[in-house]
């Protein structure tokens, strides 16, 4: 996987030594963007039907490649996904196209993929994560009625929603992040498990124009984190989000070997 280039590096140390975990490191483009206000979230009739086809013949070919040429994914802990039926997952946002990291890491189960509403978008792309089981979130009360009653369904029917609760992508970044309250609140809401994941990085031994070394891709599957019977759903909430991060803080440090530190300005 290409390394990240030296001006991105730049701009990720800055928001790190802020504290800025949160902010995007590219501006995003809204021209290209396509109003979800009529965004179907649940596929019925000749649509269900196109997107079995697009899934078939388009999406899953091109995981299986991204993950054994481009990435060249290991997959470690898929043994905890044992008896999971439903559950929301988390990941740290490392890729533009991490998504199908997680859907390889999570093959054989039906896996829906939380997105800005930004994501939304025209052209192939936009028309191939919409088939891939992108689910947008809207600033509008209305939209989000019904995103709501889509994360119920789905969870309902044995499904698995990826969160990325770092919100924003941050390319080839190997910290993990501090982060938002939402993918808890759902986990405790339907009374499903969160399972962590996280990715790290493997040196490819290929160095690129800019001198910075290409990386592989591991994907780390941890122990599903369950609400607590002696906690109310808020302190349920924050027990899983703090949960979730320490785990992910705890696999960097076994990976890496050496101990979470963040760039701060001197």
């Amino acid at each position: 996987m290409p390394a990240p280039r030296l001006d991105v590096l730049e701009k990720i140390k800055l928001l790190e030594s802020k504290g800025k975990f949160d902010q995007h490191i590219n501006p995003i483009d809204y021209d290209i963007a396509i109003s979800i206000d009529s965004f179907n979230y649940i596929k019925k009739g000749f649509e269900r039907i196109k997107i079995f086809f697009q899934n078939t013949f388009i999406i899953k070919p091109y995981t299986l490649y991204l993950n054994k040429k481009i990435t060249k994914t290991k997959v470690l802990g898929r043994h905890h996904l044992k008896g999971i039926d439903s559950a929301i997952v988390t990941c740290n946002h490392v890729y533009i196209y991490d998504c199908l990291v997680a859907k390889y890491g999570l093959r054989g189960h039906r896996l829906k993929i939380t997105a800005a509403e930004f994501n939304n978008r025209k052209g192939f792309l936009g028309e191939m994560m919409r088939a891939g089981g992108m689910m947008p979130f809207s600033s509008k009360y209305e939209n989000m009625k019904r995103f709501n009653y889509a994360m119920k369904y789905y969870l309902e029917r044995k499904n698995y929603i990826l969160f990325y609760p770092e919100q924003a992508m941050w390319h080839m970044y190997d910290k993990p992040r501090p982060y938002k309250k939402g993918a808890f609140h759902y986990a405790v809401k339907f009374g499903v498990p969160v399972i962590p994941m996280f990715i790290t990085f493997r040196n490819s031994g290929k160095i690129n124009q800019e001198g910075m070394e290409d990386k592989y891709f591991t994907l780390h599957i941890m122990k599903p984190i369950f609400a607590q019977e002696d906690l109310n759903a808020k302190q349920n909430i924050e027990y899983m989000r703090q949960k979730n991060y320490q785990m992910c803080c705890e696999k960097y440090q076994e990976v890496y070997g050496k101990k979470l530190e963040y760039y701060q300005n001197s």
